[in-house]
């Protein structure tokens, strides 16, 4: 099954025919879960309890819609504290079996000791994955609950009115609701009537007529969907995978997977798939995951493939699947690529990515000129990277988009600009940051005059620094001369002077005496 597929069809492909199937590259499990039931139930109880106590008014306020987030938002948080606790209570007793275990000395029932050492070792483990699945479940719910009481503060009590406000079909007059649907992940907001082109729906594949049906859209990876189909999902949501913490691109060229390993079946809705076929059931390629996909999951979407840009710096769309196009579509800006760590040689090798990892270096030092000039503050020069905030973090992390515009040949002409201005401002502009420059203190009568007297700074060409006390010195002036830092050679004359007037001090105490 794909990583895309709801637990139900998780549930129902445990068949012997399809135990035997290689699993896909990524399997989610974020369906409706338990902790979810578990709150809409206290909520339920929150609110039949409330209508005891007021004598059957059953109204909805306001007021009353907040107190119950709160009461969910105060049960999930203790929950919450209570696996935590039990968490590190855990860990400690743990290790302290693990001290006060004896030494294991061989007998004959050693190897069933061992065995059901084993065997406790992977129930705890299984605990472990458990509660912290849960873990992650009762934070999900706790942003979502908070969010939830931020709208219903921001609206003033607009969100319910509007809940119960009725859409009436003028050919039947069936009511459809204009609340929020939820499912697997996706936030479905309704969607107006008026518009451009008629959508498809993303789960009964047929065309939405906007004038005669309700339709809803995802607010977060943009699937859409009949109002009647939107409870029928099955695909998780994108944005929830791209949320986990232990999120990661797939950034490993995947290998094409047969036919056979997939048991001819598409690998999201194992609908029968095959080669020569008719065209509905022609299987289609994702080139991200390696996997073959039918015509109702695989719309022959194109998009940059994270793996091959890495690799062979290879920007050009290929086809993928639905849910891999929401996936990457969500996370095209996010700074998920270290490509320092990723591929060194091609640092090494490609002119224009080196450049722009010196920039990018340049831009972390240039920063810290930035912070300390109120005129730069004043003039938010560092909105120029407002695109790549990240750049001021680090110099190693990209996004998908900025390795994309460096194939295309637009983020170094770009990254350039803005050095310039960086520049002019810390060297011409800017009188605070010119007087943070250094002189190099190297120079001999070997070097040109012009050169002695000019300003450094650690972003200058062909400059180094001391790693003691960063000062600023020529390339040829430190290699030649790098052992002895005069800045540091000050630095531990003056460090040592109070020690030796102390001393002096003490000899002619004693000489007195």
């Amino acid at each position: 099954m794909s990583w895309c597929s709801s637990e139900d069809a998780l549930n129902n492909s445990s068949t012997p025919s399809s135990r035997s199937r290689k699993s896909s590259w990524l399997i989610s499990k974020v369906d409706e879960n338990e902790v979810d039931k578990e709150v809409a139930e206290m909520m339920d109880d929150w609110r039949r309890r409330r209508r005891q106590n007021s004598d059957g008014g059953g109204e909805t306020t306001t007021t009353n819609q907040m107190e119950c987030i709160q009461a969910a938002l105060d049960y999930c948080r203790s929950q919450l504290k209570q696996l935590l606790i039990d968490e590190n209570e855990s860990g400690e007793s743990g290790e302290t079996e693990k001290k006060s275990k004896p030494i294991n000395i061989i007998s004959p029932n050693s190897e069933t000791v061992e065995e059901e050492d084993q065997l406790g070792n992977l129930v705890n483990c299984l605990n472990r994955q458990q509660k912290a699945v849960r873990q992650q479940m009762y934070f999900d719910k706790i942003v979502q609950l908070g969010l939830e009481r931020q709208a219903i503060q921001v609206s003033g009590g607009l969100e319910i009115s509007l809940s119960k406000f009725l859409f009436q079909d003028e050919a039947g007059g069936s009511a459809h609701s204009a609340d929020e649907c939820r499912a697997e992940g996706h936030e479905f907001v309704m969607q107006p009537v008026r518009g451009g082109h008629n959508p498809c729906c993303e789960v009964c594949m047929h065309t939405i007529w906007r004038l005669v049906q309700w339709w809803r859209r995802c607010r977060v990876c943009g699937m859409r969907a009949h109002d009647k189909c939107a409870e029928d999902v099955k695909r998780v949501c994108a944005g929830v995978l791209s949320t986990r913490s232990k999120f990661e691109l797939n950034i490993n060229l995947c290998e094409e997977r047969s036919l056979a390993e997939q048991e001819y079946q598409c690998a999201e809705c194992s609908a029968p798939i095959c080669f020569d076929g008719t065209a509905e059931q022609e299987a289609r390629l994702c080139d991200y995951s390696g996997e073959l996909f039918c015509p109702n999951c695989h719309w022959n979407d194109t998009w940059s493939i994270p793996a091959r840009i890495i690799h062979n710096l290879d920007a050009t769309p290929r086809p993928i699947c639905r849910a891999v196009k929401q996936l990457l579509s969500i996370v095209d800006h996010r700074p998920l690529i270290d490509i320092n760590e990723s591929t060194l040689s091609l640092i090494k090798f490609h002119k224009e990515l080196r450049r722009v990892n010196e920039l990018r270096r340049n831009f972390l030092l240039m920063k810290c000129y930035f912070v300390s000039c109120r005129a730069a503050r004043r003039l938010r020069i560092l909105q120029y990277l407002q695109t790549h905030s990240h750049f001021v973090d680090n110099h190693v992390m990209y996004s998908l988009k900025e390795l994309r515009e460096l194939c295309e040949g637009t983020l170094l002409p770009e990254l350039e600009q803005i050095h310039t201005v960086f520049r002019k401002h810390i060297e011409e502009e800017c009188e605070t940051c010119a007087g943070n420059g250094f002189f190099c203190q190297l120079c001999d009568e070997s070097c040109i005059v012009d050169q002695k007297e000019k300003i450094l700074y650690p972003f200058t060409e062909n400059t180094r620094s001391c790693a003691t006390c960063l000062a600023v010195y020529h390339k040829k002036c430190f290699e030649r001369k790098s052992l002895n830092c005069p800045r540091c050679e000050r630095r531990r004359k003056r460090s040592e002077l109070p020690k030796t007037l102390s001393s002096s001090d003490e000899k002619e105490t004693v000489a007195t005496n």
